[in-house]
């Protein structure tokens, strides 16, 4: 069994964070996307909102009016009347001590009917600090003329009439603005503007006043709020996964929030003009960190123009440093527009490579680029009023897009991973089963070698019993014995002895060896008898290396004295031939005599007389044979085969 390993688990505050952050991951999960349908479907409603048609009511549309420049005191100064076209931008700031004023003369042929219903005077969009005044009444304020912000741009201006206000006659509304002229603002958007003005049906133009906040201010808030979110989950994850441009991502993301709250009016305690600064020095961040998680999502990883990028958002905000409040107009918009390349040339960089090695990371970006165009394309095409910022919203869906495509894809590449490493646990377990089988089969191995061991020992001591106690009791008749029967039977109890006690050593015997000996104890035996001896066996076989088990050297040795001595008591022959033969793994020895053979009484029960059932068993041991060739007149042939 592998060793138990025990890790130091992480300081409590770092292991609530993990925690904290696989919980959040695993709320991602597609089947848990609720919240951001619903978000998303939220926002379609808002758009179906948008898209209703108004009732076709009468409206007044007045596209001029009269424009005066007064001193702060009421005066009008000389000259300073004139008739503008609506919608008015304010193309520079005017002096501390003077206002913006602007005048329409109504002529109504009679005073309103209470009967009627209510009537409003509808501004599309308004940009800075506003008063209105109708019939020298003051009916709506907004923003401090002292100190007015680029950001009251967004919502729009309905003001309700009063039935007794409304004369048969002359009727006089006035506006008073203070707004930042272009220099002073990022976007032209933000400077002063005054759109044209409607009059009519209250319930009609409130119904165009929320078509038209709903498009720039609601759903710009549910975007951005949504996009925030995202950012924060891609930050949990990229912490969690340890992807860096996971962490990109989720500060783009989190950047571009921010600059949607800039562009609804975040409240921040520094001047105007400085907020329009400090949203000019957030989008350089933002965009590099968009770059940056592009390249990093598509494994380029270029330091020299990471750099340089990390440059660019130093650079920018010293450059609008420099130039100043008053010229903001004149130094952000180019910087805009040099991120806007560079972001192109990198979302370029990133299909064509993801299309190179990645497929499915190139339709996650097409697809978020195709939901940002088709975005962008219904603000220009479905708000019948003015937009503001053009882009904003396709931006935020285009973040969205793009990061639910990740989550899909990492669901993808998670469920891989999952696959992989159920193959990886079974292939270890079938491993394991491998092992640990070995193990066993090694542990029975050792068993058996000890067991081995064990009678290997025992047998040794037996057999030095048997020399040093009964060999010496042998030796010692066949030394004293007057009988010479009794001293030959001592003698080959002697060497059957000392047969066995080879056998039970369990030393291996090299062939050579083992026919040496059996030549010479076979040749004095017969010679003895009187039968001439013919030994055949090839040189090579004398010089072999192989060997004989001791067990197969003690029973072949028995099989073979057998043998002679059938030769010697029963053949009656006067010839005996021998021959030994090695064919691939099998050893074999023959046995031939031209003795009279086995009689014809016998025939059929050669297994019963001379020993021959006492040589089969033994072969048979031996996971050999031993077969027997004989007949009258012809001699007896006897052929012994074991495997080596």
């Amino acid at each position: 069994m592998p060793d138990t390993v025990v890790l130091d688990s992480p300081p409590a505050p770092r292991r609530r964070l993990l925690t904290l952050l696989e919980k959040a991951v695993a709320a991602l999960h597609p089947a848990r996307w609720g919240a951001l349908v619903l978000a998303l479907v939220l926002v379609g409603a808002w758009a179906t909102h948008w898209w209703s048609p108004a009732p076709a009511t009468a409206l007044l549309r007045m596209q001029h009016a009269q424009q005066i420049v007064t001193t702060t005191g009421g005066q009008a100064l000389e000259r300073s009347t004139t008739l503008v076209q609506l919608p008015f931008r304010q193309t520079r700031s005017l002096p501390p001590e003077q206002t913006l004023w602007f005048r329409w003369n109504l002529d109504l042929k009679a005073a309103a009917d209470p009967r009627s219903g209510l009537s409003g005077v509808y501004f599309e969009q308004i940009c800075g600090a506003a008063r209105i005044w109708f019939n020298g009444r003051l009916m709506f304020e907004r923003g401090r003329l002292n100190a007015p912000d680029a950001a009251d741009c967004l919502e729009p201006i309905l003001v309700a009439l009063p039935a007794d206000l409304l004369h048969a006659g002359r009727n006089q509304l006035d506006l008073q603005l203070a707004a930042h002229g272009v220099p002073q603002v990022v976007s032209a958007s933000h400077a002063g503007l005054v759109s044209p003005v409607l009059m009519g049906d209250y319930r009609t133009l409130d119904q165009m006043r929320r078509h038209q906040q709903a498009f720039n201010v609601s759903a710009t808030m549910a975007l951005a709020t949504v996009v925030a979110c995202v950012g924060l989950a891609a930050l949990g994850l990229g912490v969690a996964s340890q992807l860096p441009y996971l962490g990109y991502f989720g500060a783009a993301s989190l950047g571009w929030a921010l600059v949607c709250a800039l562009m609804l009016g975040a409240t921040l305690p520094l001047p105007p003009l400085w907020t329009q600064w400090l949203m000019s020095t957030v989008v350089p961040p933002v965009a590099v960190a968009g770059m940056l998680f592009l390249l990093r999502y598509c494994g380029l990883r270029l330091s020299g123009l990471e750099l340089s990028m990390a440059l660019q958002c130093l650079v920018v905000p010293l450059s609008l440093l420099v130039a100043g409040p008053e010229r903001l107009h004149m130094v952000a918009p180019p910087w805009f527009m040099i991120l806007a390349i560079e972001m192109l040339v990198t979302i370029g960089a990133f299909l064509h490579r993801a299309w190179a090695l990645s497929r499915p990371d190139f339709w996650v970006g097409a697809t978020a680029l195709m939901a940002g165009a088709v975005t962008l394309l219904s603000e220009w095409l479905l708000p019948d009023g003015p937009v503001l910022l053009v882009g904003k919203h396709a931006i935020s869906v285009l973040l969205i897009t793009m990061f639910a495509g990740m989550v899909w894809r990492m669901q993808l590449l998670f469920q891989s991973a999952l696959q992989a490493a159920e193959q990886a646990r079974q292939m270890a377990e079938r491993r394991a089963h491998d092992v640990q089988a070995d193990m066993e089969q090694n542990f029975g191995q050792m068993a058996e070698l000890r067991v081995e061991q064990v009678t290997a020992r025992e047998r040794k001591r037996i057999a030095a019993d048997l020399h040093d106690d009964l060999g010496a009791k042998l030796l010692t008749i066949v030394h004293t014995s007057e009988s010479e029967r009794i001293a030959t039977l001592a003698r080959e109890a002697l060497e059957e002895m000392r047969l066995s006690v080879r056998g039970l050593t369990g030393r291996a015997v090299q062939l050579g060896d083992a026919i040496g000996d059996w030549r010479s104890e076979v040749m004095m035996r017969l010679s003895q008898g009187g039968v001439e001896l013919a030994w055949d066996t090839p040189d090579d076989l004398l010089m072999s290396e192989r060997a004989l088990s001791a067990r197969a050297y003690v029973q072949t040795t028995r099989i073979l004295r057998e043998a002679v001595s059938n030769v010697l008591k029963h053949s009656g022959g006067s010839n005996c031939e021998i021959s030994i033969r090695l064919e691939a793994n099998d050893f074999e020895l023959i046995i031939s005599d031209n003795g009279k053979g086995i009689p014809m009484e016998l025939d059929g029960k050669l297994d019963r007389g001379h020993g021959m059932s006492t040589m089969k068993g033994r072969a048979k041991q031996l996971q050999g044979q031993c077969l027997v060739e004989s007949g009258p007149g012809y001699g007896t042939t006897i052929r012994l085969t074991l495997p080596l």
